[in-house]
């Protein structure tokens, strides 16, 4: 069989070999006991292809987020990365802006420990209207004219400068910048670093890209050639989700946010005792779907992304579908980072909410 996304024209050319470890889940958000692979359905070619923008879900989304609160369980081998000074694909890094103590302009932030935050080293530059620009400072990875290009992008005046340094050796490259780009007297006073880190009220932005929503498809359409196996992929009732995967192209709704969970449990306000991910897949006369929510946890319920994979090929159709959700263990320094199991388990990974509590829910929801 060649690679599913030989079909439709245009895509891939069906050149390369075909896979043995095609990871429905993101590797880099760890390695489960009991996992399963999606075998000799993918090439290696288009595996590379989609590995630049999984790359986005790991390093630029919300996920990339929670992912620095669990803890960093990708490979080991590969390069760490600072997910709020780097980019990503051209996409600006993760943004956490809160105030700093004492002052009343925000600030970017970093995590340091499980409960503490601290400044990033950053130029914060300041209109007298007040709009602000930050930037993650990166020795040698900025100069005077493409900053004020940015500046110039984003509508803002340095009619004030604020620099924030966390290591010694940064401290001239910094002064060289803000003599360049502020003249004097329109520096701001330095603020000092905090070493230990502070607890503060923060807001963390993300962008949702093209990039990280084809990478959420393509997650979801792994996952239903994984469990669906009566299909082959290469129907061509999937071809407007594999355009959508490999080039971003779409006529119609591919992928969409949902407020509520798709868990019933969870509907009913029941809590996760540990952090993990729920990945679910129908397929009915309606067509075939997919809902996951990653990253769903003991304090936050995360968005659901719901994936419209296409319309069901089967020539008998009746209704079947399937749930796995991923768990990560307390200890995430074995081999495994956690486990998997079947959604029809998940009651001892939950908190029961009182069914008072419940019984209150349903009467207010009949209310409206």
């Amino acid at each position: 069989m060649p690679c599913v996304y030989t079909v439709p024209s245009g895509l891939c050319d069906g050149k390369a070999a075909l896979s043995k470890h095609e990871h429905y889940l993101p590797r880099a958000l760890g390695n489960f006991k009991g996992d399963e692979r999606l075998v000799d359905r993918i090439c290696d070619s288009c595996q590379a292809r989609f590995a630049k923008f999984e790359d986005v879900f790991a390093h630029n989304s919300p996920e990339a987020f929670f992912r620095e609160m669990v803890g960093r369980v990708g490979r080991k081998k590969h390069r760490g990365k600072n997910i709020f000074y780097e980019p990503t694909l051209g996409i600006a890094p993760l943004t956490v802006l809160g105030k700093f103590p004492g002052h009343d302009f925000e600030i970017l932030w970093e995590p340091v420990s499980s409960e503490g935050w601290a400044p990033l080293s950053q130029l914060v530059f300041i209109a007298k209207d007040g709009k602000t620009f930050h930037l993650p400072f990166r020795q040698g990875a900025m100069n005077a004219e493409k900053i004020r290009t940015l500046l110039e992008e984003r509508g803002v005046s340095a009619d004030q400068i604020v620099a924030i340094s966390n290591r010694a050796d940064e401290a001239a490259g910094m002064k060289e910048l803000t003599n360049e780009l502020a003249p004097k007297g329109r520096e701001k006073d330095d603020v000092p670093p905090l070493v230990n880190g502070v607890q503060i009220e923060g807001e963390m932005r993300a962008a949702i890209s093209a990039e990280y929503l084809r990478a959420i498809t393509k997650i979801a359409f792994h996952f239903v050639l994984q469990h669906f196996t009566q299909f082959s992929g290469l129907e061509p009732e999937f071809n407007d989700v594999k355009r959508f995967i490999y080039n971003g192209a779409a006529d119609r709704r591919i992928v969409e946010p949902l407020r509520e969970p798709f868990v019933r449990e969870l509907q009913q306000g029941a809590r996760m005792k540990r952090w993990g991910h729920l990945l679910s897949a129908e397929a009915s006369e309606q067509g075939i779907e997919a809902r996951m929510q990653f990253f769903a946890g003991p304090p936050v319920q995360p968005i659901v992304w719901r994936v419209l994979i296409g319309k069901n090929p089967s020539k008998i159709i009746y209704k079947q579908s399937v749930g796995r959700a991923f768990f990560y263990f307390d200890d995430l320094g074995g081999e495994f980072h956690g486990e998997r199991i079947d959604l029809t388990a998940l009651e001892r990974i939950l908190i029961p909410t009182n069914p008072l509590i419940r019984i209150i829910r349903r009467f207010s929801r009949r209310a409206h």
